[in-house]
């Protein structure tokens, strides 16, 4: 299989470090299994990279089509978190656990290989202990998460190496989404690094080398949990100057006078708005500018940027 740029681009910084090795290059044995691909720091740590393919969103896109048909499925007005969704469910935790699962399938048996390749190439090259690094580059998957990736492959390290304990961090790196201005590199330790007594200073320098090798800025995070950060999609990013409905939204976003009511109170205020747009969409209504019509066509997409957070059913709006 041909290299995926961003692999190709991972290789070449793989490289830069001091003391690196590429194990391809080695004169191993292939008849006793799968290696690891780097050694970094004089051998004292064990890298296995793997790409992220196989995208989830078709399984998960059939989930929702079938569930669609159920006369319980919420419609909901603009793009909304999965889970929000599944909410309105009575069973919307179990489905929610499933999705998971089919999203996740990849990356265990990503982790899998990956911690027998790490475990096999201490054993070929006597290394007695070694640091076991797994790198998970996602060059295009928006549809893995960065915080359900994170909570899982943690999961993994604690619960899939009873056999075999050989991940000690999961460096994940995706340039599928973004935080803020930056794309994601997140270190994931586990618990056993500590037998390290050098890991503290040299781990968190990988993230300082892997942009300055791409050029990047470095934007620390104060966050201490994935889930205090907010991840977009890639595709989500505005590119270009901002459309009137960006713009919008992101008026609503900086003020969200909407978020005190309660949920039926959002709706009143939403069967207003659409109210008092309809008519200038009417043939034979009134007329006005685009400029004239909006604060009205404004007021709409500050309800549906408020409907869409709170993941409202609309199946009784009443237009």
């Amino acid at each position: 299989m041909a290299l995926h740029e961003m692999e190709e681009r991972f290789h070449n910084f793989a490289m830069t470090l001091p003391s690196a090795e590429s194990i391809d290059e080695l004169s191993l044995d292939t008849e006793h299994g799968k290696r690891a691909d780097y050694l970094w720091r004089g051998r004292s740590v064990v890298v296995e990279v793997k790409v992220l393919r196989g995208d989830p969103q078709v399984k998960i896109d059939g989930v929702f089509a079938d569930l669609s048909k159920r006369n319980d499925f919420p419609v909901i007005f603009g793009q909304v978190e999965v889970h929000k969704v599944l909410a309105h469910l009575p069973d919307g935790e179990e489905i929610l656990r499933s999705l998971h699962q089919k999203a996740s399938r990849s990356v265990e048996a990503d982790f899998r290989a990956a911690k027998h390749q790490i475990a096999n190439t201490k054993t070929l090259l006597g290394l007695k202990d070694a640091l076991g690094i797994l790198v998970l580059l996602n060059p295009d998957i928006e549809a893995l998460d960065p915080s359900n990736v994170g909570r899982f492959v943690s999961r993994l390290m604690l619960n899939r190496q009873s056999d075999v304990w050989s991940v000690d961090i999961v460096w994940l790196i995706t340039e599928a989404h973004f935080t803020g201005n930056a794309q994601p590199c997140i270190l994931i330790e586990g618990n056993r690094t500590d037998r390290f007594t050098w890991a503290d200073t040299w781990v968190p320098k990988l993230n300082d080398l892997w942009a300055a090798f791409n050029n990047s800025p470095l934007v620390r995070s104060d966050a201490t949990l994935l889930t205090e950060t907010s991840f977009k999609r890639k595709s989500e990013r505005p590119t270009g100057p901002l459309t009137h409905e960006q713009r919008w939204r992101a008026n609503y976003r900086a003020r969200p006078y909407l978020a005190n009511l309660d949920d039926d109170a959002v709706r009143a205020f939403g069967r207003q708005a659409f109210v008092d747009l309809m008519p200038y969409f009417k043939t034979g209504g009134p007329r006005k500018s685009i400029a004239e019509m909006e604060p009205l066509m404004e007021q709409w997409t500050h309800f549906l940027e408020e409907a869409a957070y709170r993941a409202l059913d609309m199946r009784d709006f009443g237009l």
